[in-house]
């Protein structure tokens, strides 16, 4: 901001902003909830992830004391096992209660809008391509085969790293699961969601001795183009690069 006019953002902030005086009223329409889950019955295949070791390896301090930023990747495949941990550590579901399916990160109002869509280039016993995680499911769809990592790197302000990951996990926003409670302050939440999953991928990442960094600068609607969403009504918020460390 120049100090003289105020920005889309800072507008925005000063907007959603709540006071006492003028909360939003009323109460929620539950008929128009949006479905909780994204599913993709025409996928081209399905791969159900790995049952998950949660016993043993580094204590939490150890993960969070180690925890870096990681740029450069080697070569190598990283087992599918490996990826069913990182899935499970950021969005797999851990109870099911009153209701809800509440997963391994938070999410303000257990509405979950966030979707994983993954680019895989080097994992184990699955084909290069673009899929989508089911939490119910417990699973991976295939959307499209190929590789993607350099059209995503592209898409990514050019950033090598992106093609070099074994994997990168790409997050979107269902913006109405959100919204239909939430209304404006809505995209807050989301992005704070996000940051709540990609940490949790870091953590993971560490404790599985793979390195990470995630991305917030890209091209959006070349992301959007990447994993074939509108950018509207699901909107890429977030990229997370994962590989074995050189």
């Amino acid at each position: 901001m120049d100090g003289k006019r105020e920005g889309l953002g800072d507008l925005y902030h000063q907007g959603t902003k709540y006071r006492r005086e003028s909360m939003p009223r009323g109460g929620l329409d539950w008929a128009r909830q949006p479905p909780p889950y994204k599913e993709f019955a025409d996928a081209r295949a399905h791969f159900r992830l790995r049952p998950l070791g949660q016993k043993g390896g580094k204590s939490l301090w150890e993960v969070i004391a180690e925890r870096r930023s990681v740029r450069e990747f080697s070569n190598r495949s990283i087992s599918f096992l490996d990826l069913s941990q990182l899935i499970w550590a950021t969005q797999g579901i851990t109870l099911k209660a009153q209701g809800f399916d509440f997963r391994a990160s938070p999410s303000a109002g257990a509405l979950y809008p966030i979707e994983t869509y993954l680019v895989a280039n080097r994992v184990e016993e699955i084909p290069p391509g673009l899929y989508h995680y089911d939490p119910r499911g417990v699973q991976l769809s295939l959307l499209k085969e190929g590789h993607f990592g350099p059209e995503l790197s592209q898409a990514g302000l050019g950033q090598e790293m992106i093609e070099e990951a074994a994997c990168v996990f790409v997050w979107t926003a269902v913006v109405g699961r959100s919204k239909w409670k939430y209304r404006e302050r809505a995209y807050r939440y989301i992005y704070i969601d996000a940051g709540h999953i990609g940490h949790a991928l870091y953590l993971a990442a560490t404790a599985l001795d793979l390195g990470c960094c995630t991305v917030g600068a890209f091209f959006d609607e070349e992301v959007d183009h990447v994993i074939g969403v509108d950018g509207k009504e699901e909107i890429s918020v977030y990229l997370g690069a994962v590989g074995s460390v050189r």
